[in-house]
């Protein structure tokens, strides 16, 4: 797992922002932790009115990427912003990099100049679980080409649900989940721990990833959701980008931006060395995929000693199936109806919610 740490694994994002926010419940007063992964979740926390927000990712090149992504929020008027993440095309983004030399700490701004191939082609598609499924795509094209293109051509919910019950889901497409998400496969070719680090017993990730697939397509529009867009074309399209590349969220997160601190350390480590009553919110993603159920039991005890009475918590699982353990019930109070709602709205379809107070 080293270079899983030391190397930009995601730069686009994909989790929902619409069902974290029901579930944060954030209000003006509230002080938020989350993990920066893609710097998506903090900046989606920032459209919110809080006051202040605190990124945490044990993996600096990460947070190098979210200081990235607000000094040109912050630096460049919107079309510019767009083009130099690389939602369009641009082929000035190394001119516009020197532009933002001032908005960035010195250990920053040399990460970026020592890897200006990365900003040149555009920095949203440029982790390594982007880069994968840019060339995992084609192959998808190959299997099913006039398929996939008429699943994104379809504009009408009601049609997308004919077409995927008779032409889109068949036995063998079906059983090709079961081979591209084999754990060895997954743990050779993609090198994401979160895809098999914790897989629980119960679960086959390909079927279980088939069947949630599925669902979503039968709630939600392809070419509006932002996962589905990546697997099967390698790229997002403005119908599915994520509020922090809409243009009205922008001027509210940009209003905001100097509530944000961020901050290189584990989770469990950074909520331990907080003081009490730190925090209001926890957005905490699916750090459950890459932990061990020990390390797991550590972040929510670091929780209980830095959260606020009445403190939000929500923690996503992909494949992992960490329960809470009996003796943390008398201070965390989970909302199961809630996560049953999120798992069922959720764009990004793959995860299930663990969502509470603490008491």
């Amino acid at each position: 797992m080293p270079k899983f740490f030391s190397r930009l694994s995601y730069s686009f994002g994909n989790e929902d922002w619409n069902t974290e926010k029901k579930a944060l419940d954030i209000k003006p007063s509230d002080r938020v932790v989350c993990i920066t992964a893609s710097g998506d979740r903090p900046l989606h926390i920032l459209s919110e009115e809080c006051a202040h927000v605190t990124a945490v990712d044990a993996n600096k090149i990460q947070n190098h990427l979210l200081h990235l992504k607000a000094a040109a929020m912050q630096r460049f008027d919107f079309d510019h912003y767009l083009s130099f993440l690389g939602a369009s095309e641009d082929h000035h983004r190394l001119h516009s990099l020197q532009a933002l030399v001032r908005e960035m700490s010195h250990e920053t701004v040399q990460f970026w100049k020592s890897h200006k191939h990365l900003v040149q082609k555009g920095v949203l598609y440029q982790g390594a679980t982007e880069i994968f499924l840019m060339r995992f795509s084609p192959l998808l094209h190959v299997l099913r080409p006039q398929k996939i293109r008429r699943l994104f051509s379809i504009s009408h919910l009601d049609e997308q649900r004919e077409f995927i019950k008779k032409e889109w889901d068949t036995f063998l497409w079906r059983k090709s989940f079961d081979l591209a998400l084999n754990p060895f496969l997954s743990k050779v070719v993609l090198k994401d721990p979160g895809l098999y680090f914790n897989i629980g017993t119960s679960i086959k990730a390909g079927t279980y990833v088939y069947s949630r697939m599925n669902n979503s397509l039968n709630h939600y529009l392809a070419q509006e959701n932002p996962l589905i867009s990546l697997i099967f074309k390698g790229k997002v399209g403005s119908k599915a980008y994520p509020p922090y590349l809409q243009e009205a969220t922008v001027r509210r997160i940009k209003g905001q931006l100097d509530r944000l601190t961020v901050e290189t350390s584990d989770i469990s480590t950074f909520l331990e060395k907080s003081p009490r009553d730190s925090f209001d919110c926890y957005s905490l993603s699916d750090v459950a995929s890459y932990i061990t159920h020990e390390e797991f039991i550590r972040m929510l005890r670091g929780i209980r000693h830095s959260a606020r009475p009445g403190a939000r918590v929500s923690i996503r699982q992909f494949l992992s199936s960490h329960p809470l353990p009996p003796d943390l019930d008398d201070w965390f109070e989970r909302d199961h109806d809630l996560e049953q709602e999120l798992e069922k709205e959720d764009r990004c379809f793959v995860y299930r919610f663990m969502v509470g107070r603490v008491k």
